[in-house]
């Protein structure tokens, strides 16, 4: 087979030619002395055609085919007749009679029918596979295109992108949620966040983002937490205060949607998901104002308590799209107990702090806010947490020697990507997902 290779989603251009296709066989079909076969590869499926007359010495190859063996196939792309078009696919007016068929590699009978409901642990278990199936290759597109939104829109507003250490010597987000190693002869952790060397880089740069790994050693067994995820993370500098952080990241999220709307339509149908609009002005609340219309709307007592709950995230979201048609709230003025050590109080009531979070379809997305950019007053914060400056004094160099007022936010890809999809669990979205019981090490052991 001397011709190039070309994707099945182009066939649909190619009526009447000769074509050489590669890829996956996804299903098989027999009728008679005909059998068909679904021909996948990474642009999606065409149908092909498999008539002995037709194939020459390659006939005999076509009992052995099966789901997943690889094979290359030389064939006509012909027009469907009228009652066989297929409107649900993107090659279903096409299909290709073979010519040749080649066998590259087979496959041992899959363990089960792909696309098959399975409990999570089993699906999990048999991620590389279940991931073949083209509903569960989609929820990975979408999280590609998010970041891909997410790059795109920080670049127009001309943030540069940094790479953060995973390996550090403090940690960024409280110390008992760190998994600890030996570096050297010294003490490390695995980054909880980027925080730090992002705000640093505000000091260099301005405007910075970062796309990277995360860890939490948070003995969590939910459906929406992980030990390990990419985090997704803006600071910039030069800001009047917080709510210039919120405006930059509703702006951010509705480039992430425009750009899902151009580039996933069939991946949200596949899932029976909408796409969300983003409104011109994302609906504000003060903590405390949330935790009033918890108590007077939905009976729920939680006034004056430092943080909401995972079900008063989901309330404060149906209030918010039945009262403003958002799927997102910012919820803001966390109490300053609650935050980390570097967020700035507000100066109108400093139990306070100039932060927020991002609230969306019941889940909390987003975490933000003004930071302390003062070397002083972030110094004396350090002491006030009970911390020792010393043991961030490579941190605090950079506030020491000028740090325009400036703030941030971290998202979570995988958070994003299941609340896009209304997917059931975290670790669905997530590739080779980290728990409190799941690595690798786990299976290879079975």
């Amino acid at each position: 087979m001397s011709k190039n290779r070309i994707l099945a989603a182009e066939t649909a251009e190619k009526a009447e030619e000769e074509v050489v296709l590669q890829g996956w066989i996804n299903a098989r079909r027999d009728m008679g002395k005909i059998s068909f076969i679904d021909l996948r590869d990474r642009s999606g499926i065409v149908q092909v055609v498999l008539v002995p007359a037709e194939l020459g010495n390659s006939a005999d190859l076509v009992k052995d085919l099966r789901p997943e063996f690889i094979v290359e196939i030389r064939g006509i792309i012909q027009k469907r007749g009228a009652k066989q078009i297929n409107s649900e696919m993107l090659t279903g007016e096409v299909e290709i009679l073979a010519k040749e068929l080649k066998i590259i590699s087979q496959a041992e009978i899959l363990p089960f029918e792909l696309g098959s409901k399975q409990n999570l642990d089993v699906y999990l278990d048999y991620l590389p596979l279940n991931m073949r199936a083209e509903k569960n290759r989609a929820i990975f597109k979408v999280a590609a295109e998010i970041v891909e939104g997410y790059r795109g829109y920080l670049y127009s507003q001309d943030f540069t992108e940094i790479q953060a250490p995973k390996l550090t010597a403090a940690a960024t987000e409280g110390g008992a949620n760190v998994f600890k190693l030996d570096y050297f002869e010294h003490k490390a952790f695995l980054g909880q966040s980027p925080q730090f060397y992002k705000q640093i880089m505000v000091g260099v740069y301005e405007r910075v983002f970062t796309v990277g790994t995360v860890f939490r050693a948070e003995k969590h067994a939910t459906s929406r937490h992980l030990s390990e995820y990419v985090s997704l993370d803006f600071e910039f500098g030069f800001i009047k205060d917080y709510q210039d952080i919120m405006q930059m990241l509703q702006e951010t999220m509705r480039a992430i949607c425009l750009r899902l709307e151009e580039k996933c339509e069939n991946d949200f149908k596949l899932h029976a998901a909408e796409i969300p609009v983003v409104p011109k002005e994302i609906p504000v609340l003060k903590i405390s104002e949330a935790q009033e219309i918890l108590y007077k709307e939905y009976n729920k007592d939680c006034l004056g308590e430092p943080d909401l709950e995972p079900e008063h995230e989901k309330l404060l979201c149906e209030w918010s799209k039945k009262n403003h048609n958002s799927d997102f709230l910012f919820v803001t003025h966390y109490p300053t107990k609650k935050r980390p050590m570097y967020t700035m109080p507000d100066p109108e009531n400093p139990k306070e702090t100039l932060s927020f979070d991002l609230l969306f379809r019941g889940v909390e997305v987003t975490t933000g806010g003004q930071r302390i950019h003062d070397y002083e007053m972030l110094k004396n914060n350090i002491i006030k947490w009970g911390l020792k400056p010393e043991d961030f004094s490579y941190y605090l160099q950079a506030f020491k020697y000028g740090m325009p007022p400036e703030g941030g936010i971290g998202m979570g890809l995988e958070r994003l990507t299941y609340r896009f999809l209304g997917i059931d669990n975290i670790k669905q979205a997530t590739l080779f997902p980290r728990d409190l019981t799941r690595i690798d090490e786990r299976l290879n052991k079975n």
